[in-house]
Parts: C-alpha cells; sequence; structure tokens
C-alpha cells in the first residue's frame, strides 16, 4: 500500500502514551531515535511495523497484517479514552 493511501490518527492515552491509528489498525511506540519513531502492531505474532519522524508524519510502512482489522476495537477505544479524559 502507497503511503499517501494510509490514514494515520492517534489516541492519547490516559498514562500519556500515545497509540497509532492506520488503517484500522493500533500500533504502539517501541522505540524513538533522534529523527524516526518506530512503531509495531500491538498484538504478538504480527510483524506490521510503522515508521514516522518526530512530528508523525508517515514515512514507511511494513504492512505484513496475518488477521483483520479491528475497526470495533477502535471505535470502543476511542470512546473509552474520550469518557476518561472528561473525569
Amino acid at each position: 500500500m502507497k503511503l499517501n493511501q494510509i490514514n494515520i490518527s492517534f489516541i492519547k492515552l490516559q498514562k500519556g502514551k500515545s497509540l497509532l491509528i492506520a488503517n484500522e489498525y493500533f500500533f504502539k511506540l517501541n522505540k524513538t531515535t533522534t529523527t524516526t519513531k518506530y512503531w509495531k502492531y500491538t498484538l504478538n505474532g504480527c510483524s506490521s511495523k510503522i515508521h514516522t519522524d518526530l512530528n508523525d508524519k508517515l514515512l514507511k510502512t511494513i504492512d505484513d497484517h496475518s488477521h483483520l482489522p479491528e475497526k470495533e476495537n477502535i471505535e470502543v477505544r476511542e470512546f473509552r479514552e474520550k469518557v476518561k479524559q472528561q473525569q
């Protein structure tokens, strides 16, 4: 998939961390260098990865998903985080 066809967004978690959402899949921040953030898929066994620059601009994807997207889980998680932020 081409980089310009990937829609990314972020969910801010209560503990200050972020989850990257790309085409209905969750990614967590794995490592940050002086130029790049490395995101990996949240479930073990999936080798998909995303690289962004420090301003969260998409640089590279390794799109090796062996499972279906998580559209429903994303909607639930977004709702849950909104409720937590309002408390």
